[in-house]
């Protein structure tokens, strides 16, 4: 279940946007006028409505240069009032504070050879902004005015602006882009005749329209075969999400099936059987498989079993004496040297060496450090027995069901089918975990575990033989279900568990105040972008 969690969390994670703007707005509309001129000079006014939550500084515009060109007389002013303007490199800080308010700001610069001239004829291929804008402009349209009324040669846009051409009236072209997002590039493309720059340089000595024309008829191939690929995906996707989804129920049904068998199995077996079983782990690896974590009392129940065992001797109610390091697992020998060695420092170990331990705050590291070497201990007891199934051949259906899914999620991005896309991303992380995560238990793990679970809760272990008692008691002790007390004890007959039970009652406060205590204090202690394929260029908006 850890397991399952962790990769969920991490998933999470990856889908969290990284970038967060210090300033809540939003950019409602955005407006840019384009004024050609007969000497290559572009005059742009651009409009921004921004709609501020919260208190803002002003807002601020990136241009970054085109090859060849350069950016001057960079204004900005609000209702014909100027607004103070800084320069950073490419961004430009245009200051107007305010709060809660929606904010309407003009920009005018000029761009200085934005027109190139060719002999045939004279293009404005350029790019307001590219992907390394990151704010979404909710309405942008873009006009591009020529010097004189004209007829245009060619006019289009790639990528986002690509099919955005709203009017060409008389020269004037009208980008409506609508909405774009924010990492998206959008350079637009208008060509006229070259006699309407005559002054504009000459870029190079060659015609151009062909080259422009063609470029646009292979851009329109292209999104068309692109269009073609995506309604065959699309009726490829029904069929790949059909296909996954009816392995992961397989492999859900046969992951019932398996332990309803089995489950069938252990039920025989243990008809009418009313013991602890018997298993050759230790009790505390018994508690980490059927509970998946060790507390603070186990630490106690694995106290009292070497009790139990011969190696400890009790002498009193609180204290006990070491007569053997002789064990029979390396986590045993673990706790004596935790208990004796490090708390105690003897060879009797006092309830109150535990609290003089603890008092010392040097100590909570180390009392939590053993504490975990102690766990990992008993956790290398456990990976050694044979509990689990292998399932290798369900899991590698998975793992292989896994794999399509994962490469189908960037095919189907690829050509915009999100919707299917999500559902082959919960089919991916259905997958990913089962392959990972799936260990069913086999004849043995499953019997430990269905007769020790209901014995966390249950007193049915008080009817079996004395020889058993003491081990169940311990068992419960060790999951922290027993509830421990004197007057418990006091009322039940005399049996050898209830030395045992008395025991757990004087450590119990200790050892959870100990490791509640340790365990905080251990806690406390530890510790503007690139530009597009109009030759550079590009930029975004912002605000702070």
């Amino acid at each position: 279940m850890k397991k399952v969690l962790s990769l969920c969390v991490l998933l999470l994670i990856l889908f969290i946007p990284t970038h967060v703007w210090a300033v809540e707005f939003s950019i409602e509309s955005t407006d840019i006028n384009a004024q050609l001129h007969k000497d290559g000079q572009v005059d742009v006014k651009e409009t921004h409505t921004y709609e501020f939550e919260g208190e803002f500084n002003g807002i601020t515009r990136t241009l970054i240069l085109k090859e060849n060109t350069t950016i001057h007389n960079f204004q900005a002013s609000e209702n014909g009032e100027n607004l103070k303007v800084k320069k950073e490199g490419n961004l430009y800080k245009i200051y107007r504070g305010g709060s809660d308010e929606t904010v309407t700001v003009d920009i005018t610069y000029t761009v200085n050879q934005g027109v190139e001239r060719f002999e045939d004829v004279a293009q404005f291929y350029y790019p307001f902004f590219d992907d390394s804008n990151e704010a979404t402009y909710e309405n942008m349209r873009i006009t591009v005015v020529p010097p004189k009324p004209t007829d245009v040669k060619a006019a289009y846009g790639y990528d986002e602006a690509y099919d955005t051409v709203e009017t060409i009236d008389e020269g004037t072209v009208v980008f409506n882009l609508g909405e774009v997002s924010s990492e998206e590039k959008g350079d637009i493309r208008v060509a006229y005749d070259a006699s309407h720059f005559s002054e504009a340089p000459l870029t190079a000595e060659k015609p151009m329209l062909d080259n422009i024309l063609a470029e646009k008829e292979k851009m329109d191939a292209e999104v068309a075969a692109k269009m073609e690929a995506k309604e065959q995906w699309g009726g490829y996707a029904p069929v790949i999400v059909g296909g996954l989804l009816l392995i992961a129920v397989g492999l859900i049904v046969q992951a019932i099936r398996r332990k309803r068998l089995t489950g069938i199995e252990i039920e025989r077996q243990l008809s009418g059987n009313g013991r602890f079983p018997d298993t050759e782990m230790s009790l505390p690896a018994t508690l980490l498989f059927t509970g998946g974590n060790l507390k603070a009392s186990a630490i106690i129940a694995s106290l009292l079993e070497l009790v139990r065992k011969g190696n400890i001797k009790k002498i009193s109610d609180e204290e006990f004496e070491l007569l053997s390091r002789d064990t029979d697992f390396k986590h045993e020998t673990r706790l004596i040297e935790w208990l004796f060695d490090e708390i105690a420092d003897d060879t009797t170990f006092h309830v109150n060496d535990l609290e003089s331990y603890v008092k010392e705050k040097k100590n909570h590291e180390k009392y939590q450090t053993s504490f975990s070497a102690w766990k990992e201990a008993v956790r290398r007891e456990v990976k050694q027995y044979d509990l689990t199934e292998k399932a290798r051949k369900t899991r590698w259906i998975s793992s292989i069901a896994a794999l399509v899914s994962f490469t189908s999620i960037f095919l189907l991005a690829y050509h915009g089918l999100f919707f299917w896309m999500l559902s082959v991303v919960l089919l991916f992380i259905f997958f990913l975990i089962f392959a990972i995560a799936y260990r069913p238990l086999n004849e043995k793990g499953r019997r430990i575990m269905e007769t020790l679970t209901p014995l966390k809760l249950s007193d049915q272990w008080k009817t079996w033989d004395e020889d058993e008692q003491v081990p169940a008691l311990l068992y419960q002790i060790g999951a922290g279900k027993r509830k421990m007390s004197a007057s418990f004890a006091s009322s039940s007959q005399s049996n050898e568990w209830m030395i045992y039970l008395l025991l757990a009652e004087t450590f119990q406060s200790g050892f959870e105040k100990a490791d509640q205590h340790t365990a905080a204090s251990a806690a406390g202690s530890s510790g503007g972008g690139g530009g597009t394929g109009a030759g550079g260029g590009g930029g975004g908006s912002g605000a702070f």
